[in-house]
């Protein structure tokens, strides 16, 4: 048998009796006749698609949006860790997270940033979605010229993204000689 055996059981990063970290299995139930109002955020689904903008004129219902969800949770759907090298430019970094945040937040609601941390000399940002994690990444590389490092964790709506070290180049000065 090839590749990985799936091993039954609890997971170690979720509490006892949640078999999914996932928000949207909660707000599957939701999608019912109506629209839900998230009480935090103020986002609206009807008909399945979640919007910002006021309700419709149909049966309303107060719950939480998933993205809400996980930052109450405090569970990411995207984790970044930007290196020592970013943060040399610390604020220009800042500005283009929160730029592709604004923007992919517009068009859908379910995309934000949770948060952005100092951890052991690294920049942490964490995002309630994977596409967001994703859009960012693209965009550092793109102005930094450095290749991240996209990992994706096993039946689970998760992306962690890393850059590798900046190279330190070294030239050995007397072997050989000149060419």
């Amino acid at each position: 048998m090839t590749g990985r055996a799936k091993h039954p059981g609890q997971k170690k990063d979720r509490p006892r009796g949640v078999t999914s970290r996932s928000p949207g299995v909660h707000a599957r139930g939701a999608k019912a006749a109506g629209a839900l109002v998230c009480g935090d955020c103020g986002v609206v689904q009807h008909r399945g698609k979640w919007n910002w903008g006021a309700p419709p004129l149909v049966q309303l219902s107060k719950g939480r949006c998933p993205a809400c969800q996980r930052v109450r949770e405090r569970y990411p759907a995207g984790t970044l860790r930007l290196p020592a090298h970013f943060l040399a430019h610390r604020q220009e970094v800042l500005q283009l997270i929160r730029n592709v945040e604004a923007t992919e937040k517009l068009e859908h609601p379910l995309e934000r940033l949770m948060a952005v941390e100092d951890s052991d000399g690294c920049l942490v940002v964490t995002t309630t979605g994977v596409h967001l994690a994703r859009r960012i990444a693209h965009k550092l590389a793109k102005r930094f010229h450095a290749k991240p490092r996209i990992r994706y964790a096993d039946d689970e709506e998760l992306v962690h993204v890393d850059w590798a070290p900046a190279p330190v180049t070294t030239r050995r000065r007397g072997a050989g000689g000149a060419r």
